[in-house]
C-alpha cells in the first residue's frame, strides 16, 4: 500500500513553500510530508521535523535519509508541551511551520501554533493541511459497507478524542495565535480516485488503533473490506473525507 501526495504539495506550493526556506514540520510520523517537504525546500532549504514516537522518526529517518544531499534533523518532543527542543536555536529561525493531520490530535493547537511564534520570522509561513469528518460521507446511491468504514473511523477518531472538525478550525486557531490569515482551500476525497489510500487500504493500517477503541475486530475488518469490494462501481461517487489546507503569515 502505498499513496502519493500529489494534493498536499499542490497545497504547500500555492502556500508559498519553496526552495531555499527552512521549515518546522510538527507531527511528521513517518516522513511522508518530510520528504515532500525536503523536496520542496531543495538543497538549499532545511527541515527540523518533530514528532513524539521514537518509531515514528526511526521510520522517517530511514525514509528521508535516502536523500543524502538534503539537509533534515528529526527531534522527538511532545507537541503539547512548551517548545523546549527549541531552546537553543535563535528566534526567527525558521521561514515555515508545516504540517498534514496533526494539530487535530493536539489538545491545544492554538497555544501550540503561538508558542512557536518567537522561532518564526516576520512574515513567515503557517501551512496545515487538515481533515474534516463532519460533512461526509457524501453519496447519491446507498453504500452501506463504505458508510460503516467512515462510521468505524469517526469512531476510533472520537474515542481518541481528535477534533474531527478541525479543517473548519484552521482560519480561528491561526487567528487566535496572532497571525493573519492568507487563504484556505477545501475539497473531498473521492473513494478510489486520487493519491489517497481506499477505505479498505486505510482499515488495515488502522487495525490496531481500531481494535483498540473497541471499535472492530481484524476479522471484523476483514469482512468489512469484502463487502466494500463488492459495492464498487465506477459509476458511483463516494466522497469518504474532506480535506482542508490554510496558509497565514506573521506580521
Amino acid at each position: 500500500m502505498k499513496r502519493g501526495h500529489a494534493a498536499t504539495e499542490r497545497f504547500f506550493r500555492d502556500a508559498g513553500i519553496a526552495d531555499g526556506m527552512s521549515v518546522l514540520e510538527l507531527g511528521c510520523g513517518p516522513g511522508e510530508v518530510t520528504e515532500l517537504v525536503a523536496d520542496l525546500v531543495g538543497p538549499s532549504g532545511n527541515v527540523l521535523a518533530v514528532d513524539r514516537s521514537e518509531a515514528m522518526l526511526a521510520a522517517a529517518q530511514e525514509r528521508v535519509g535516502r536523500k543524502a544531499e538534503r539537509d533534515v534533523r528529526f527531534v522527538c518532543a511532545d507537541l503539547n508541551g512548551p517548545p523546549d527542543y527549541l531552546a537553543d536555536m535563535g528566534h526567527a529561525a525558521f521561514d515555515v511551520i508545516a504540517g498534514r493531520r496533526v494539530l487535530m490530535y493536539l489538545a491545544d493547537p492554538q497555544s501550540a501554533i503561538a508558542g512557536l511564534m518567537p522561532w518564526l520570522r516576520q512574515g513567515g509561513l503557517v501551512v496545515f493541511e487538515e481533515a474534516d469528518s463532519t460533512l461526509c460521507p457524501g453519496r447519491v446511491a446507498a453504500m452501506p459497507a463504505h458508510e460503516q468504514a467512515v462510521s468505524w473511523l469517526d469512531r476510533m477518531l472520537s474515542e481518541e478524542g481528535v477534533d474531527r472538525s478541525m479543517g473548519f478550525h484552521l482560519p480561528a486557531t491561526f487567528i487566535d495565535a496572532g497571525l493573519e490569515l492568507r487563504h484556505v482551500w477545501a475539497e473531498a476525497v473521492i473513494e478510489g480516485q486520487g493519491d489517497q489510500y481506499t477505505l479498505g487500504e486505510l482499515l488495515q493500517l488502522l487495525t490496531p488503533r481500531l481494535e483498540s477503541a473497541g471499535v472492530a475486530t481484524t476479522a471484523d475488518i476483514e469482512s468489512l473490506g469484502a463487502r466494500m469490494d463488492m459495492e464498487r462501481d465506477p459509476s458511483r461517487i463516494f466522497a469518504s473525507t474532506m480535506r482542508f489546507c490554510a496558509h497565514a503569515r506573521k506580521p
